[in-house]
């Protein structure tokens, strides 16, 4: 049996999968931010034994990234070179909002007054040229320890080329001081760029000790219920055993949106589909991602709560429309939607559970969308009046009926939505009318078609079991992990033997990595590719190594042209070119399963009721889901509901069922 168990903002979703691909129970409850844990055992605790027995328990979860955002971690004190002391707060000219006279810089996690030095020195190749002062060592560990910090990042100057100095470091640490997390720059970010790589370490220190004790818990209360293993989601879409997870924090920071990618990964192969736009929308955000030929875009240049991650992740753009984004008028009198939210606690008004400001959820039940009798599979009413009533006084300042101001809601946080997929594609030179959007989450079923409208998209997938997608999508992942490290150099300076010998060590670092964490590889991929430049840049981009340290330079050079030709348009081939850093991706594959289907029964009732589009009351057919057959078409307006979302299909479109139970909408 195998039980995927995602957390969202606002609700936590279980999915169980029984070892013939059977899909044997379905739940969703509502999210507990303060303890994450006790939804998940509430959801557990909810299944029959005979289901929990001998399972396993896949997870993923924005447990990581809350952590970071409210700063509730590990003190944690921070270890350099001497001479480095201020690389945290000097951090970069960049900034994100040019003409803010009130800017401010993010706050580091770590202040100057738990920076400590010690005295040695690398160059950039990771020759010694000054040895390590193990005194200096013992002296920083002791002012840090007696400051109260419970965790210490080391991030030494091009520790990335020899990280010899820094485990030194750790092996004082554990000798001197056994109970102190110790992070190293080595372990966490192997690759050059000396403030990223610093705030990357600085956060594995201030997470790990939460995330090791959160997993511990969760392993230990589900092995109470029955369960067998715990598997945890990363950011990169791969499930990796708990233990690992717990050693490496960074790599759950998106844990719970890369398991949605997966779910519609496999989606979209079962029904033939290569390039896809991923939209899910929950109770917090709206997650969207790009998918061409079954592979999920990556990026090693993500931003958390304003400060610089490089570890390889799904590249995720995030947007403040959720289901229960805040609803408000600005001070210029404008409509607001987002990006703050109500969450779990105390959720939209419509939910009766003390919420006073309205939500695009209470936009959505003022305009008939979601009905009180029906709203998750009937376990839980909505209170229409209660949702009429927080939108009124916003739509008497704007001057717009109750009604009207609903369909404002919907549209103004459609426009987000669309926005954020615009960024993930147009913006970057695909054409996004040639890709099909899959839809999921609690409420991306609902406004799919209309942000497919607004940009000019003319097909949506929706899955079965729509809102709980990424609790499928963890037991649709199989295993990954990557490895990286610097190795600055021009092509042309390339040896003979070109990279082998660096890939080499590289994938020896990887199987050891493997054997300590008692994960087979007999059956991995091993894939190589390299961040490449031209000479001058100041960033650069992923190129695969296809024959890896038997290509040439002239065949890496060839790829790196072809490949920033896609992704901006033009290439410079009489240009120089520049290797940065080389990675390994390790992959395992993922389990057989069986996709669920809906379980269709077409002598359910169909029922006519008005609902709001274009500011006015329409009819609308209103059907189960369940109630459409393989085959079955359904002009819109139309509303489906099932136990886990509700899909709106406008007028001009229209639904039909394919033969896996996925219901695509089509503009007519």
């Amino acid at each position: 049996m195998r039980i995927g168990v995602e957390c969202g903002g606002t609700f936590t979703d279980l999915v169980v999968l029984d070892d013939d691909g059977v899909l044997r129970a379905t739940d969703k409850v509502f999210s507990t931010p303060a303890s994450p844990d006790k939804a998940v055992t509430a959801g557990l605790t909810g299944l029959s034994p005979e289901l929990r027995e001998k399972a396993v328990l896949l997870h993923g979860s924005t447990v990581a990234t809350n952590a970071l955002i409210e700063r509730k971690g590990a003190r944690v004190g921070l270890i350099v070179t001497r001479g480095f002391r201020d690389v945290l707060e000097l951090q970069r000219q960049d900034r994100t909002s040019m003409y803010d006279l009130s800017y401010r810089k993010p706050e580091p996690l770590v202040p100057r007054a738990r920076v400590a030095e010690v005295s040695e020195r690398l160059d950039h190749s990771g020759a010694v040229l000054e040895p390590l002062d193990e005194d200096s060592v013992r002296r920083a560990l002791s002012t840090l320890v007696e400051s109260g910090v419970d965790a210490v990042a080391v991030s030494l100057l091009h520790s990335y080329a020899a990280p010899v100095h820094e485990r030194r470091v750790a092996e004082i640490a554990a000798a001197e001081f056994p109970d102190l997390v110790v992070s190293l720059s080595s372990d966490c970010a192997r690759e050059f760029r000396e403030y990223e790589r610093t705030t990357t370490t600085t956060i594995d220190a201030f997470l790990r000790p939460r995330i090791s004790r959160y997993l511990s818990d969760l392993e230990g209360s589900a092995r109470e219920l029955g369960v067998s293993e715990l598997h945890v989601m990363q950011s990169n879409g791969g499930m990796v055993p708990a233990r690992a997870a717990g050693s490496a924090p960074l790599s759950m920071l998106r844990s719970g949106p890369a398991a949605g990618v997966a779910g519609a990964i496999a989606v979209a192969e079962n029904a033939g589909i290569g390039g896809i736009v991923t939209m899910d929308m929950g109770g917090t955000s709206t997650d969207v991602a790009v998918v061409h030929d079954g592979k999920p875009e990556l990026t090693t240049e993500v931003v958390a709560d304003g400060l610089p991650v490089r570890v390889p992740m799904v590249d995720i753009t995030a947007v403040g429309a959720g289901g229960g984004s805040l609803v408000a008028i600005d001070s210029g009198g404008l409509l607001t939607v987002g990006p703050r939210s109500a969450g779990a606690d105390p959720g939209p008004v419509c939910y009766g559970r003390g919420g006073t400001r309205p939500t695009v959820t209470d936009a959505n039940v003022v305009r008939g969308l979601l009905r009180p009798e029906t709203f998750l599979g009937g376990r839980h009413t909505l209170h229409t009046e209660a949702a009429r009533d927080s939108l009124r006084p916003l739509a008497d300042r704007l001057g717009r009926s109750v009604e009207q101001l609903a369909e404002d809601v919907f549209r103004l946080a459609g426009v987000a939505m669309a926005g954020a997929i615009r960024v993930t594609t147009t913006e970057r030179g695909h054409d996004v009318e040639s890709y099909t959007l899959v839809a999921y989450g609690g409420a991306g079923p609902l406004h799919a078609a209309s942000v497919a409208e607004d940009l000019g998209m003319g097909r949506v997938i929706i899955p079965p079991h729509a809102g709980l997608a990424s609790a499928y999508g963890l037991l649709t992942a199989g295993f990954r992990r990557e490895f990286a490290f610097t190795r600055l150099t021009d092509l042309d300076a390339l040896p003979p033997e070109g990279l082998a010998p660096a890939l080499d060590n590289l994938r020896a670092t990887a199987e050891e990595h493997l054997r300590e964490q008692s994960i087979p590889w007999h059956d991995a991929t091993f894939a190589f590719s390299a961040d490449m430049r031209y000479r001058g840049q100041g960033f650069e981009m992923p190129v695969d190594l296809p024959r890896a340290g038997a290509t040439t330079a002239e065949e890496f050079a060839e790829a790196f042209h072809r490949a920033h030709a896609r992704r901006y348009g033009h290439a410079e081939s009489e240009r120089a070119v520049q290797i940065v850093t080389v990675r390994l991706t390790v992959t395992r594959p993922r389990p057989a399963l069986v996709l669920p289907k809906v379980d269709t029964d077409p002598s359910l009732p169909v029922t006519v009721q008005p609902v709001i589009e274009g500011g006015v009351a329409v009819d609308a057919t209103f059907r189960s889901r369940r109630g459409l057959a393989v085959g079955t078409k359904q002009p819109g307006p139309a509303v489906l509901e099932d136990g886990t979302s509700t899909t709106f299909v406008p007028t001009g479109w229209t639904a039909h069922v394919d033969e896996h139970t996925n219901l695509v909408l089509e503009r007519s």
